[in-house]
């Protein structure tokens, strides 16, 4: 859990991770057609020879895992949200069974590594700043992107029993994002009367649920159940079952720059109230226990935009506490100084396609932190990471410092933008003291 850590994590991601998952992405849309194959990688012709070979496997073997993989998330559904809950039994097996078809589906991105060299990290779709819409147009609560759209209905599967208490998982419709269906797994300690509630927010490419149990294991946030928190873990617009045919977990994300983080945190903060009412509701109301908001990376900057739109909420709809790992005031610092979007090459691309600085900064007033949160800073609690260069340092302490979060609320550890939050298992003082803060049992 140190530096080097970080800076080996952020040479793997764009250079392994994304090319081969953008092969995947398209062999999960072409099927085995090879000329649709090679089309959405924009490659002159099907890779012949050895490669060729292995690919035409890899398609096959690709297509088969999305057919089992659909076979049991069907059943999943099924059982899951039936009409009478059936025997814990029968939900256990469905979601293990579910899980396990998600993983190696998402492990078959290793079955196209002798394309990684040869595809492009990213599909890029970056607009010319002519095509983006004004950002009055954009502008939403709290002077953000993020507007709040209504409180749809959620809908709560049967509950399991799971090793870090019950879990359930809760769906309803998207309000930011027409068509598309918001999606959390909920873990509630066994025993505990209104438990507190955190809304954990993941970061970038996180797909947690679509990965083998053992990921459960290296992610501290369900073990927070075990201290007496309900956690909420949604999936993030464009990742895991909300991804878009053809694309990767939060691929369109980045891929469309200045437009794809916008329409991210507008859709994703707006399904905030939504998680924070539903909450509330299971506490009795507005008197049950606290609800806190938080994340790492991605989620952070997420969650630290709620912060203020909620502002401009209902009281009943705000968080009660905040908690950010990883996260930068500065937009303008991740997108040019951050090192993984040098890695991707988003700067130059930028500028290839006719962003100049002051076209960004039009629109950082609606993805910056800028004005005060809802909750008091003594309700704010921050894990920063003194080597994070991804979402640079400095842009977390100045947050830090202009919203007033309190000396005993401020973890400062040197480490990196990986490690800072990875080793919240070993050190968990920043966990340990929201729960102080939320009065967890």
């Amino acid at each position: 859990m140190r530096p080097w850590y970080d800076r080996l994590a952020v040479k793997l991601v764009p250079h392994w991770y994304f090319p081969l998952s953008r092969a995947w992405a398209a062999a999960l849309e072409s099927g085995t057609d090879e000329a649709a194959f090679a089309a959405a990688l924009g490659l002159e012709a099907f890779p012949g020879g050895f490669c060729g070979w292995r690919i035409r496997r890899a398609l096959a073997r690709t297509e088969e895992l999305k057919r089992v993989h659909a076979g049991a998330d069907a059943h999943w559904r099924d059982v899951f949200f039936a009409a009478e809950a059936p025997p814990a039994a029968v939900l256990v097996a469905a979601e293990r069974a579910r899980r396990k078809a998600a993983h190696n589906l998402m492990a078959a991105r290793r079955y196209f590594l002798c394309l990684r060299k040869r595809v492009h990290k990213l599909q890029w779709a970056l607009p010319h700043p002519e095509e983006m819409p004004a950002p009055e147009a954009l502008q939403g609560d709290g002077g953000t992107c993020i507007k709040l759209d209504g409180v749809p209905q959620v809908e709560r599967s049967h509950w399991v029993p799971g090793p870090f208490g019950r879990q359930c998982w809760i769906r309803f419709p998207a309000p930011s994002l027409p068509g598309d269906t918001a999606w959390a797994q909920v873990f509630e300690p066994e025993d505990v009367e209104n438990p507190p509630t955190l809304i954990s927010l993941h970061g970038i490419c996180v797909e947690s649920e679509h990965w083998s149990e053992a990921m459960d294991s290296i992610d501290i946030v369900p073990t927070l159940a075990l201290k007496g928190i309900r956690v909420i873990r949604p999936e993030g617009p464009w990742h895991g079952r909300r991804r878009r045919p053809g694309t990767f977990g939060g691929e369109p994300a980045m891929a469309h720059g200045p437009l794809g983080f916008l329409q991210l945190f507008a859709a994703w903060g707006a399904e905030v109230p939504v998680y924070v009412d539903w909450a509330r509701q299971q506490n009795g109301g507005q008197g049950g226990g606290p609800v806190a908001l938080g994340g790492v990376s991605l989620g952070a900057l997420t969650s630290q935009l709620a912060a203020v739109a909620a502002k401009d909420w209902p009281a009943e709809l705000r968080p009660d506490a905040l908690i950010l790992v990883a996260c930068s005031e500065s937009l303008h610092d991740v997108a040019f100084q951050g090192s993984l979007a040098a890695a991707i090459g988003l700067p130059a691309r930028l500028q290839a396609k006719g962003w100049s600085v002051a076209d960004i900064d039009r629109y950082l007033p609606l993805m910056e932190p800028r004005g005060a949160p809802a909750m008091a800073p003594e309700k704010i609690v921050m894990a920063l990471g003194e080597a994070d260069d991804l979402t640079p340092f400095a842009g977390g302490l100045a947050l830090a410092r202009r919203w007033g979060v309190p000396p005993e609320n401020l973890f400062l550890r040197h480490q990196g933008h990986f490690t800072v939050a990875f080793d919240l298992g070993r050190r968990p003082q920043p966990l340990d003291r929201l729960r102080e803060i939320l009065g967890a049992a």
